[in-house]
């Protein structure tokens, strides 16, 4: 059960954007007036498609979709997609329609603004503490700040005994010395390797995600990048733990092999958009978290982490998400397409962007 909870928490991962980027600053959030087409009775929170917004004469669908679906405002609209922030050179180009998409918008929006649409936000001595190269972005160097344990602290310090001996553990198995990183946090760890050693040695990387293949088709489209959330929200998320659930990420690390099978899974599923597989995959997680827990092969601090997890970083991001691009449809005056792409996970789990925009009386169309 124990592999089942790092699955769970794996896939959320690949669901948080570790690219260095300035925040953009989020619009608030008000209440929605339904809009006068319903939503669809039986609505499960995964759109299904009706009658495309894109033109007839698109392709026939091949290569990957990411459910992509499309909500419109108004004379706004916005094409949804959702990603895997690690990925392969053969993944591209996407399915028709989504390439047909990103040629039709105007506007594209990710997670945090991995454009820095607002400007570069150079490291200063003023502006940051960290010894950090003076052209280094200033919220790189925050990021640094945060992925490390208090000055004087380190994770023998930190951690209780067993658990920092079953992390250094698990390290070893990566081939590192859990010494070598004593400064860290056991968040910044697990993210590290997750993107810098099981990854690449699945042939999956940053630098062919889905972000970055959309992003660069922004660059070349000369069109302008924003973000969805601040990026200080964002790295409180990614290295703002508290310290309980630090403690439970050590302890329930996993080894490499465990760690490449779970990332390898993940991704075929991705890639072949077995859509049903990964909806599975994400929903089960907690109830298998509690079912480890009924038979005490976890503790209660190992069904914390994994309810914090799926609430906090899933459900509650992924209505924030939803939030932000009713936000942008409604609050846009000029007639305005946006091409958004989100982490697949914010599009498949119970409570989910699809799900959320429908509460809000929008109507999600799949074009898929």
């Amino acid at each position: 059960m124990k592999t089942k909870i790092i699955k769970c928490i794996a896939i959320t991962l690949c669901a948080l954007l570790v690219m260095a980027a300035c925040g953009r600053q989020s619009p608030q959030e008000e209440e929605y007036e339904p809009q006068e087409t319903p939503v669809a009775q039986g609505y499960t929170g995964i759109a299904e498609a009706t009658e495309p917004i894109i033109p007839q004469d698109t392709p026939a669908q091949d290569g990957i979709h990411g459910l992509i679906s499309v909500v419109e405002y108004g004379q706004n609209r916005a094409y949804i997609m959702g990603s895997m922030h690690v990925g392969r050179e053969g993944w591209y180009p996407l399915s028709p329609v989504a390439e047909t998409a990103m040629d039709n918008a105007d506007v594209f929006a990710f997670e945090i603004d991995i454009g820095a649409e607002g400007g570069q936000c150079l490291c200063t001595p003023e502006t940051c503490e960290c010894n950090c190269d003076p052209d280094m972005y200033e919220c790189i160097c925050l990021l640094m700040e945060m992925m490390h344990l208090s000055p004087g602290v380190t994770l023998s310090d930190f951690l209780p005994e067993d658990a920092y001996e079953a992390f250094g553990s698990n390290l070893l198995t990566f081939g590192i010395e859990i010494e070598a990183l004593s400064e860290l946090r056991p968040t910044a760890i697990t993210e590290l390797i997750l993107y810098q050693i099981i990854a690449p040695s699945l042939g999956l990387s940053a630098e062919y995600s889905i972000d970055m293949y959309v992003f660069n088709r922004a660059g070349a489209l000369g069109r302008p990048v924003i973000g969805l959330t601040d990026f200080n929200d964002h790295i409180a998320f990614i290295a703002g733990m508290p310290d309980e659930y630090q403690v439970a990420t050590a302890r329930y690390f996993s080894d490499l092999q465990t760690a490449l099978d779970e990332m390898e899974e993940l991704a075929l599923i991705y890639e072949n958009q077995d859509i049903d597989a990964l909806t599975q995959m994400i929903r089960s997680g907690l109830a298998e978290a509690y079912e480890a827990f009924v038979e005490m092969e976890i503790s209660a601090e190992g069904l914390g982490l994994a309810r914090y997890w799926h609430y906090t970083v899933g459900n509650y991001r992924s209505t924030f998400f939803a939030h932000q691009i009713a936000d942008l449809l409604t609050q846009t005056q000029e007639p305005t397409t946006f091409f958004i792409t989100v982490g697949i996970a914010h599009l498949t789990r119970e409570v989910n962007v699809f799900y959320t925009l429908g509460e809000m009386g929008f109507e999600v169309v799949g074009l898929y």
